[in-house]
């Protein structure tokens, strides 16, 4: 149970994660109360790899694992270091979720979609998945391992991971840095690609990266007029701002599934850029403006 209720965020909805969607709180307090256990939220799932930060009124749910086996998860995704960021009962930044849920709402085409790297807040390089998804839908070779530090540092919690899924074929590692401030009201990152001086990258040419954040439902968003910021207005009517460091942010469209497998319309910030054999590093805030 513990680790189960580490997945919920502060209103007790359940997080998408592994193909699920959005599970309600009164279905999540269900399970709590037919299992008869009460217990904190785990922080640190290590044989799980959830990591869970409750500050405030704001929860950071990060993923800090491989994907699990075949066995294990029928629709097992590639969403390692995604995370999800909730303020009170509104869903700032998520994951589309769903893939699970295949039905009338969720076709299967739509479901495979709902498995790649693309499909959670996280980085990809060149469109591909961090761990590949075989056509048979079973999970192929990419994260194998993750490293990760997690510590209380002066009026905040620091997170810091790295997968080796993009090693084998571009020779970099991806690298996230979050910082949570105790107030819950400030969300820092910062996601680096770090040369693997194991492996050889085959491609000479530098390689393109997208690092998204799917936005939660009924979240109002406008660029910026510098292009690298986007005023975000709840459905509670507090107001936050996402900046990057360096590179402009592209809203897009995106789709966000809740518990009952119906696919909502959304959006979701997203950063593009390129590195060489370098590797190179990007930036971003979350902020409560009011």
């Amino acid at each position: 149970m513990p680790p189960l209720t580490g997945l919920t965020h502060f209103d007790g909805t359940m997080g998408n994660w592994q193909g699920s969607g959005a599970t309600a709180r009164e279905q999540v307090a269900q399970v709590i109360e037919a299992s008869g256990v009460r217990a904190r939220p785990l922080r640190q799932a290590r044989d799980w790899g959830y990591q869970r930060v409750s500050s405030g009124r704001s929860v950071l749910i990060l993923d800090a694992a491989p994907p699990p086996i075949a066995r294990m998860a029928v629709a097992g995704c590639a969403s390692t270091l995604a995370f999800e960021f909730s303020n009170g009962d509104c869903r700032i930044i998520t994951n589309c979720g769903g893939a699970g849920l295949v039905g009338a709402t969720i076709p299967a085409s739509l479901a495979r979609g709902l498995r790649t790297t693309a499909a959670h807040s996280t980085l990809c390089i060149d469109d591909s998945n961090s761990t590949s998804i075989l056509p048979d839908g079973k999970l192929g070779r990419g994260v194998n391992e993750v490293e990760l530090f997690r510590r209380d540092v002066e009026n905040a919690t620091r997170l810091e991971a790295n997968h080796d899924g993009y090693a084998r074929r571009f020779g970099l590692n991806h690298k996230r840095l979050l910082l949570l401030r105790s107030d819950g009201l400030e969300l820092r990152g910062e996601d680096m690609l770090i040369p693997d001086g194991r492996k050889r990258r085959r491609k000479k040419d530098d390689v393109q990266y997208a690092l998204r954040f799917h936005l939660g439902p009924n979240i109002e968003s406008d660029l910026i007029s510098d292009g690298k910021g986007v005023l975000l207005r709840l459905e509670d009517g507090n107001l936050w701002q996402f900046r990057s460091t360096s590179s402009a942010i592209i809203l897009e469209e995106s789709v966000w599934v809740d518990g009952m497998g119906i696919p909502h319309e959304v959006r979701q910030m997203v950063i593009s850029g390129s590195v060489g054999s370098g590797g190179g590093a990007t930036g971003w805030l979350l902020k409560h403006m009011g």
